[in-house]
Order: structure tokens, then sequence, then C-alpha cells
């Protein structure tokens, strides 16, 4: 009898105290001195007392003890297993109907050299036969469409017109279409927001990376000029409107100070509490660091960094809580490049699994005019992911963002570890969510 290695123990969250949450199943159990004790026992060898049988008894039960490892192994490959099926019923594909943008940004790896690939009528015409081919095929009901690039609203048009098609299509089907969409929001407008929402429910995610000097230190257009006022104004118009929309953000470790200014702004603004969240999260540099993704983060400063930011947000009641619940939700599972039905289609119709290193089409698993079976992610072939043997996080993590780790090192036998984000995020996430539900209660040993 052992303590799963997928559980992580919080001592002294109240005196004599603890927590036990099985990273696994997202489930927390309060247990006394004596219990945490015995747990360590039993792990080493010991047979229970007569006394602890009902515990032990309880927490096998639950998944925080485990006969031995091959019963760790099980659960992990059943959870996995489970994951890989992403969005229940639904086909999760990311279009980029460009990959120009109209921004340069000081971090992003397009900077030197940007794309101005864009899908031509024919690759359009394909893509969406692709897609709903995979409908039929999988007996799907649902499609969710997420637009990215590049930068999406250089292309209006095809947003518009593809919006158009699936959802009639879909509603043809018996079925549901929703949408999303990453935009720098340089040119993000009411009347293209609306045209949008006629064909399904969507939302807008914008970056702002911090107060007005950082953001117009950071994106910029092409010739230099800053970006922000034109962002802001643009967000506040949408939200006031009543369109759905998500802020982000993108920060180095020493910018909080920046990004508490945007919150303030924010606020001020009137729109704060009408954005449908606010989420912040660290990056890498890879002008100074000469390759990687914009997508990437890492380190125990940018970890702070990210606490101290979510703590505001949610201090402020801007938007739902996020170190409670969506910053935790969204870790845990593995991301959308181990899901059956997620696909990213670049403008030349290569189909990928991963969206970061969409345009590298030596990565594509597929075509949209091709037939015939796609094959293994080269992402993925080598499941990297084995190296990291008895992380109590490799089953939300799973090797982290492996397109963003190729981006950086060009090798597909590498994970992105980031697990001194996920202990302090966890530990925050999961010890607030405790004290929260158990605020009066006596200890506890029986499953959340």
């Amino acid at each position: 009898m052992q303590m799963s290695r997928f559980v992580v123990a919080y001592p002294d969250v109240r005196p004599g105290e603890h927590v036990l949450y099985s990273v696994l199943d997202d489930r927390y159990v309060g247990v006394d001195d004596l219990t945490l004790a015995a747990v360590a026992r039993w792990t080493a060898g010991a047979a229970p007392s007569a006394d602890e049988a009902e515990t032990q008894q309880i927490l096998l039960d639950d998944g925080f003890l485990v006969p031995d490892r091959g019963g760790d192994d099980a659960r992990l490959r059943a959870h996995l297993e489970a994951a890989s099926e992403g969005i229940p019923g639904t086909l999760y594909v990311t279009l980029m109907p460009t990959l120009q943008c109209n921004l340069a940004c000081s971090y992003c790896f397009q900077k030197e050299n940007p794309a101005f690939t864009k899908m031509s009528s024919p690759t359009e015409d394909a893509t969406l036969e692709w897609i709903l081919r995979q409908i039929d095929a999988r007996a799907l009901r649902h499609l969710k469409v997420h637009y990215f690039g590049g930068e999406p609203t250089t292309r209006k048009d095809y947003c518009v017109r593809t919006a158009r098609m699936l959802s009639a299509s879909m509603a043809a089907r018996g079925g549901t279409f929703d949408w999303q969409m990453t935009t720098n929001g340089v040119l993000l407008d009411l009347p293209f927001a609306k045209a949008m929402e006629e064909f399904g429910k969507g939302t807008f995610k914008v970056t702002l990376d911090g107060d007005k000097e950082t953001h117009d230190r950071e994106r910029v257009y092409r010739d230099g000029r800053g970006s922000f006022d034109v962002i802001f104004d643009n967000v506040v118009a949408l939200a006031t409107a009543g369109s759905k929309v998500r802020v982000g953000g993108n920060f180095f470790p020493d910018q909080a100070k920046s990004f508490e200014s945007l919150l303030d702004r924010l606020e001020k603004s009137g729109v704060a509490h009408k954005l449908q969240g606010i989420r912040f999260k660290p990056i890498v540099d890879t002008q100074r660091l000469g390759s990687g993704s914009c997508t990437s983060c890492s380190g125990s400063e940018e970890t702070a960094t990210l606490v101290q930011l979510n703590k505001s947000i949610e201090r402020r009641k801007l938007a739902p809580p996020v170190l409670a619940g969506e910053m935790l939700e969204s870790m845990l599972g593995p991301c959308e490049l181990h899901w059956k039905n997620n696909y990213t289609i670049d403008p030349e119709g290569h189909v990928y699994k991963c969206p970061a290193v969409a345009g590298l089409s030596d990565l594509a698993v597929t075509h949209v005019a091709r037939s015939g079976a796609e094959k293994i992610a080269p992402l993925v072939e080598l499941r990297p992911w084995e190296q990291c043997g008895d992380c109590a996080y490799m089953p939300v993590c799973v090797g982290g963002c492996l397109g963003g780790q190729y981006l950086k090192t060009h090798r597909l036998d590498q994970v992105a570890c980031k697990k001194d984000l996920f202990e302090q995020s966890f530990h925050e996430a999961v010890v607030r969510r405790y004290l929260a539900e158990f605020s009066e209660e006596p200890v506890r040993t029986e499953a959340a």
C-alpha cells in the first residue's frame, strides 16, 4: 500500500490540519497529524493498525492510496484516455486564414521574418469540406472553431464567410456551431463582431500587454508606433455593446506594476466586470533568446509574478476568480495536442495537432486535400513525457508545451517542464479552495 505518486501533500493549512490533493482526480481530503503520519508509514510498508484500517480503506477507495505502482499506472492510462476525448462530442478546429500580422511585437518569433501567406479560395473550400467530413465520419454534433493567425481580422471576409457556411452546415445536421477568435484587437470593430455573432456564440480574446507605456514598447506596428489606445478603445466598445471579450496579456517578471495599472484602467473604464475573463501569462522573449515561441513560459520569477497578478484579479473581483477556478481548471488536463478531435489548419491547408507549429509542414499530420489516414503527430510520436518519471503533475502536463519546446530547440524528444509553475499555482488554488469550503469544519478524512 502506498500513496499515489500523483498525490501532493500540503501540510499545516491550519494547525494540525493537512490536505492531500490528487492531481489525477482533482480532489482533496483533509487529514490530521495522526493520519498523515500513518500514510507515511503505510507507504514505507507498514500495515495499518486496527484503528487505522477504515481510514486506509477510505483513502484507497478515493484514490489517494494505491495497492502498488501498477495500480497507479493503470489509473494514469485511463485518465489520459479519457482526456484524449477533449470536449465531448465536439470537433475543435483552429483555422488560420493567414499567417500575416499587422503588428511586430518585440517578443514574437516572426518579428524579423514575418509571414504573409493567406489561404486561397480553393484551399478554403477544401478546408470546409474536410471539416465537415470529419464531423460526419465521427458522428459529432458540435463544432467549435478557433480563428487564429497571424492576425485573423486582416481576413474579416474569410471569418464571416466560413462562420456563415459552417453554422448553416451544422444546423442542417442538427448540431451546433460556436467560435472564438484570438486577435490583437487593432482591427476589431463592432460591425464585424455583430456579423460574427449572427452565426453562433463567440468570444474575442484580445491582448493588452500591461499599461500604455509597457504595451506600446512591446506591441508595435511595423513602423514602431504603439497600439495600446486603439486596442483598449475597441475592447471598451465591444464589451459595452454586449459582445463577449476576454483580455489576456503577456508579461516579463519585472512588469507586475504595469499590469496592476492596466487592471486599474479597466476598472475605471467601467467594462472590467463586463469582460468574460482576464488572464495574464509569462513569456520568453524570443528575440533575446534567438529562438522559441511567444507562447512559452518558464522560471520561478515568472511564476511568482503570475501568482501575484492572479491574486489581484481575484481580489478585485474582475470576472470569475482565477486562482480558485479558471486557472486551475485550465491546467487540469492535457492540452489540445493530445485530443483525438482537435486540429489546426494553416493557410496552405496543412493539418496539425498543435497551433504552435502551424506553417511547419514537416510536422503536419495530413492535408485537407488528401484522403486516407493521418499520420501520428511528430510532437507526440516519441512520447517525451515518459521521461517525467514520478512527477505528480504529469497527468495534467504531459510534457508541457511540446510545440513551443520544438520551436526553441528543434528537437522532438524534449519536454517543456513547468513544475515550478504547477507547484506554486496548485498549492495556491487548492489550499484556497479547501479553506473556503471547510472554513468552519473539523478536520475531514473523506474526499471532497
